[in-house]
């Protein structure tokens, strides 16, 4: 038991905070540091495996003007193939990631998949859940000025 919890008691709901969407109010737990650090570790070290296979995926077909194969990476309009694939794979993961911190009314989100998250909410709905989650997470310009 922490100094604090034997102060105060439990203290736990200190780290839920609410948004709502829609007609839908969310409930997400607040991170620690630690485990804030920890996502972010997780977004950032996306296996070569996965990035290789976004990458086929991606360039499956490509041919034409305007696109440049090298010895690993197509390149479209000067932009590499595989840092978008990587960059896809890392957006997908955050969304996970962020997606697991919310609160559910009943059952658990720890196994959750990409995949699931894309075939209920749209890209749009998507984006806009995670924007509420990172403006719940991470305190604003406006909240630090306050302090």
């Amino acid at each position: 038991m922490s100094r604090l919890t034997s102060t105060f008691g439990d203290i736990s709901d200190l780290r839920i905070k609410t948004f709502t969407l829609g007609n839908h109010e969310f409930k997400i737990r607040v991170p620690l540091t630690a485990e804030l650090d920890a996502i972010q570790q997780r977004i950032d070290n996306i296996p070569e495996k996965d990035i290789q296979a976004r990458f086929a995926e991606i360039t499956k077909g490509m041919e034409g003007d305007g696109i440049e194969r090298t010895k690993d990476d197509v390149i479209v309009a000067g932009r590499s193939s595989k840092e978008l694939a990587k960059t896809v794979l890392s957006m997908e993961a955050r969304m996970v990631e962020f997606i697991k911190l919310l609160v559910p009314e009943n059952g658990s989100l720890e196994d959750i998949t990409y995949a699931e998250i894309e075939a209920e909410w749209t890209l749009q709905t998507q984006m806009e859940i995670l924007a509420k989650i990172t403006e719940a997470i991470t305190p604003g310009y406006k909240d630090s000025r306050k302090n």
